[in-house]
């Protein structure tokens, strides 16, 4: 069962710390691959922006590099978005669904790397978001190439968070020189406070 004492509520969300006895359970019966081992601060940068640019009711939401889900769950919760997370590693799902259970909220989750996620799904989701998903240099090429087929597919908006990695950012630089993208300086505050950007592509 989880401690109150390890739980944290912003953002209209309760999440579960690393220390919770429900997520230490579950990080010894599967160990991540992929740094998926805690709730990454760039997701409350996107909490941030949503919260002052909220998505239309009901939006259609594609989650990818979901970790343990707080964009998502903060989609879905304040939205009403049908939401559908991703990530190439499934060993973060069941701490997604510990999180969406605290919240009352069901997510469906899929496995995909970026570039398994298939253009059917990019083409039937009106927006895709993502936070702390570029932080190798290999990432980066990774990245733009889902972008650019999120984009040919009609997806309407790509919304990406990150502290300012190096790769994140150049990432960024090409998506503004290409898509006319934006890069957004956002601070947040969790237990702690947190600073980066929001790459927004607007595809309409």
């Amino acid at each position: 069962m989880s401690s109150l004492k390890h739980r944290r509520q912003h953002y209209g969300i309760q999440y579960l710390l690393a220390a919770d006895p429900t997520m230490r359970r579950l990080r010894r019966e599967a160990v991540s691959q992929l740094h998926g081992n805690k709730n990454w601060g760039a997701a409350f940068l996107l909490m941030e922006y949503l919260n002052s640019n909220p998505l239309a009711e009901g939006s259609t939401v594609l989650d990818v590099g979901c970790g343990w889900g707080l964009a998502s769950l903060y989609c879905a919760k304040h939205f009403a978005a049908q939401v559908l997370a991703s990530d190439a590693d499934p060993a973060v799902f069941p701490f997604l669904h510990a999180q969406a259970a605290a919240n009352h909220l069901r997510i469906d989750c899929q496995a995909w790397a970026f570039a398994d996620i298939p253009t059917e799904q990019l083409s039937t989701h009106q927006v895709l978001i993502g936070s702390d998903i570029c932080f190798w240099d290999s990432m980066a090429e990774e990245l733009y190439q889902l972008i650019n087929r999120a984009i040919d597919a009609g997806c309407e908006r790509i919304l990406i968070a990150d502290p300012g990695r190096p790769p994140f950012l150049e990432v960024a630089e090409a998506c503004i020189a290409e898509h006319f993208g934006e890069l957004i300086a956002v601070s947040a505050h969790s237990q702690r406070r947190h600073q980066g950007w929001v790459l927004r592509i607007e595809n309409r």
